[in-house]
C-alpha cells in the first residue's frame, strides 16, 4: 500500500493509549509495554516508523513495535526486526521545496501540499527558461 493509507488499517488506528500524555522519566512504562502485544503481528511496523520518525522527533509512546521515550527504544515486541528501523539512515524532508517533492516521490508517498506547490513552481520556471532560451 503506497502512501500512508495503511495507517487506518493498522491494529492501533485511533487508539490514543499508544501516545500517552504523561511521558516523564518517572511515568510508568508497564501499561505501554503491554501494548506491544498489539504490534507483535502488525504488518505495518516499518511504515509506522517511517511515518513517525521516532528517533528524529524524540517520540514518546509505542511506534513500530517498540516503546520509545525521548527517541530511544526502551522495549521491543516479540518478532520485531532491526531492519524495520530504516529511519536511522533517512534524512528528513525539507518541506516546501522541489527537493522535498522529489524526496516524497522517492519514498513512494504523495507529496505534502507545500512540496507539491514548490514542485509546480519549479516546473513552471523550467518551462519559462526553455521558452525564453528557444526564442
Amino acid at each position: 500500500m503506497s502512501g500512508n493509507g495503511w495507517a487506518t488499517a493498522a491494529p492501533c488506528a485511533g487508539d490514543f493509549r499508544f501516545t500517552p500524555e504523561e511521558t516523564t522519566a518517572e511515568a510508568p512504562t508497564e501499561p505501554l509495554v503491554a501494548l506491544l502485544a498489539v504490534c507483535q503481528h502488525c504488518p505495518f511496523r516499518a511504515p509506522c516508523i517511517d511515518l513517525v520518525l521516532p528517533r528524529a522527533s524524540l517520540f514518546d509512546g509505542v511506534c513500530g513495535g517498540r516503546l520509545w521515550r525521548d527517541g530511544l527504544v526502551l522495549a521491543t515486541c516479540d518478532g520485531a526486526k532491526p531492519g524495520e528501523l530504516r529511519e536511522y539512515g533517512r534524512r528528513p524532508i525539507t518541506h516546501g521545496t522541489e527537493a522535498g517533492a522529489r524526496a516524497h516521490n522517492r519514498r513512494g508517498e504523495r507529496a505534502c501540499s507545500l512540496c507539491r506547490e514548490a514542485g509546480r513552481l519549479a516546473q513552471r520556471a523550467r518551462r519559462a527558461r526553455r521558452r525564453n532560451s528557444g526564442t
